[in-house]
C-alpha cells in the first residue's frame, strides 16, 4: 500500500470510528473536519461518501437536517446485510471488464459500482477469517473487507484481462484483511489488558481506602501495585478518576 493510500485508509478508519461514536450519523462539517488536511481528490471524496453509505453511516446537513447521501438502514444483523447485498444485479463479463477499465482511469462511479458488486465476495473473504476463539466479530471482519474494497479501488491499475483484474482485487483485499485482522487482535488484547488493570486499580483503591481510612494517593497505589506513578496516572485519566498526590 502506498503512503497516500495508507493515509486515505487511516482517514476512512477515523470517520468510521467517529460515526460509531455519533450514533451512525455524521454531518458534512464533521467529515470535512476529519478530511481537511487529507487533500483528497474529487474521486476520493465520492468514494468516502460511498464508503460511509456501505458502513450504514448517514451523512446529513445540520442546517437543513436532510440526508446528503442515501444510507442503508443500520445493519443490526449479518442476515440483514446479506439481504441488502442481494439487491445488486449481476454484471456480464463485458460490463465488469469495462467497469474495471474505467475504475483504473479514476472513474469514481465505476469504482463504486464494482465495490457494490463485490460486497458478497468481501463477505466470503471475511468468513474465512472467522475464528470462534477470536474476539473479533464477523461484522467487524466484513467492515474491514469492505474497507479493503474501497482501498483497492484507489490503487487499481489497468490490466489486460478481466481475470487479471479479479486476481489483483482478491489479492489486495485478502492482504488488507490479513493485516487488519492482526491489528484488531492486537488492539482488542491491549484493550482487555487495560480493562483488567483498571479493574485491579479500582479494587485496590477500595481496599486501601478501607485499610487507611482515606483515599490512597497515587504514590501509595504505585507502591502497593508495584507500577510506575505515571502508569497509575494514565489509568486514572482513562477511568476519569482523581486521587491526591503526596508530591
Amino acid at each position: 500500500m502506498t503512503k497516500d493510500a495508507e493515509r486515505f485508509s487511516q482517514k476512512l478508519e477515523e470517520l468510521r470510528a467517529l460515526g460509531r461514536r455519533s450514533f451512525m450519523r455524521l454531518s458534512v462539517q464533521q467529515i470535512q473536519s476529519v478530511l481537511e488536511d487529507a487533500h483528497l481528490t474529487k474521486e476520493q471524496m465520492q468514494m468516502v461518501y460511498a464508503y460511509l453509505n456501505q458502513m450504514a453511516i448517514e451523512v446529513y446537513d445540520p442546517d437543513t437536517g436532510d440526508s446528503v447521501s442515501s444510507s442503508m438502514k443500520p445493519v443490526r444483523a449479518l442476515e440483514a446485510y446479506l439481504e441488502e447485498i442481494d439487491r445488486f444485479s449481476p454484471l456480464s463479463k463485458e460490463e465488469e471488464f469495462l467497469l474495471f477499465d474505467r475504475a483504473a482511469k479514476k472513474d469514481a462511479q465505476a469504482a463504486n459500482t464494482l465495490i457494490e458488486r463485490y460486497l458478497q465476495t468481501a463477505c466470503d473473504l471475511a468468513a474465512e477469517y472467522e475464528d470462534p476463539a477470536s474476539k473479533v466479530e464477523v461484522e467487524d471482519l466484513i467492515q474491514e473487507a469492505n474497507t479493503g474494497l474501497v482501498m483497492a479501488m484507489t490503487e487499481i491499475r489497468p490490466q489486460k484481462s478481466l481475470a487479471l483484474y479479479r486476481v489483483w482485487l482478491l489479492n489486495y483485499v485478502t492482504a488488507f484483511l490479513e493485516e487488519r485482522v492482526q491489528n484488531l487482535e492486537e488492539l482488542m488484547n491491549a484493550d482487555e489488558r487495560i480493562v483488567n488493570r483498571m479493574n485491579r486499580l479500582a479494587d485496590t483503591i477500595r481496599e486501601l481506602e478501607e485499610e487507611l481510612g482515606h483515599k490512597p494517593s497515587v504514590e501509595e497505589l504505585s507502591a502497593f501495585l508495584e507500577l510506575p506513578t505515571e502508569e497509575i496516572r494514565n489509568l486514572l485519566r482513562v477511568a476519569e478518576m482523581d486521587l491526591p498526590s503526596s508530591e
